[in-house]
């Protein structure tokens, strides 16, 4: 590796199974930013590698609100009212992370939820986000704690968000092969990498016909799946 920054290890992260799958270990590839990762030269062939993230940002804000409000509900309430300290279990409505949520909005609202279903002789209330939940004493933590029990349902991906991903390292790939410490670099694969809270599906998407690229491939990938869509 040429360098060993966090950006370069978080690259090397993403494409880690494409490098692997071409017959290559991450550490024997040298990290640069121009392209972000070069392999070493195979049979005469020299791949250089471009990383981006593909992000929404829809359930990544969802995630910071919810650990907010679980954190400051144990704190504020849970851990105020009772020495006892407990796991718990959230199950959410429509099993799945609500998107677009306001922690303003949502806070006292999932207070009450959590304690309407925790807590003996609470009259019914119209709960919009908690679905049930399930508490274990646990007397081995400092703290209460709170976790999602949910399930991952995916979602056609943006292609509008896709393929601008892919135009923005469009332009960078003509600069980068006009550099003349480039000249012995044949191919050039570009790794689209789709974080875990994007739940986007990427398994079989095509390139519209109409788009055209200069990377010789084009990986989309997620920590489970692959998809060569070039």
């Amino acid at each position: 590796m040429k360098k060993t920054d966090n950006k370069h290890k978080d690259e090397l992260f993403k494409a880690s199974r494409i490098i692997k799958e071409l017959g290559f270990e991450p550490d024997e590839s040298m990290c640069d930013d121009r392209p972000d990762i070069v392999l070493p030269s195979k049979t005469n062939r020299r791949i250089g590698i471009e990383v981006v993230a593909y992000s929404t940002h829809r359930y990544e804000e969802s995630e910071y609100v919810l650990y907010k409000v679980f954190n400051e509900y144990i704190e504020e309430r849970l851990d105020k009212r009772s020495a006892i300290r407990y796991e718990i279990g959230v199950m959410f409505m429509d099993l799945h992370i609500p998107v677009g949520i306001n922690y303003k909005k949502v806070k006292k609202q999932i207070f009450d939820e959590i304690d309407s279903l925790m807590l003996p002789n609470q009259p019914s209330m119209n709960r919009q986000y908690i679905e049930s939940v399930t508490a274990w004493e646990n007397p081995g933590v400092e703290h209460s704690f709170i976790t999602c029990d949910s399930v991952v349902v995916y979602e056609k991906l943006n292609e509008k968000i896709l393929l601008d991903c892919i135009s923005v390292k469009e332009q960078k790939l003509k600069g980068y092969k006009m550099l003349a410490e480039n000249c012995t670099i044949n191919e050039y694969y570009l790794v689209v990498f789709f974080p875990f809270n994007e739940h986007a599906e990427l398994r079989g998407y095509t390139l519209p016909e109409t788009f055209k690229t200069d990377y010789d491939r084009i990986y989309l990938v997620d920590l489970c799946y692959e998809n060569r869509i070039k």
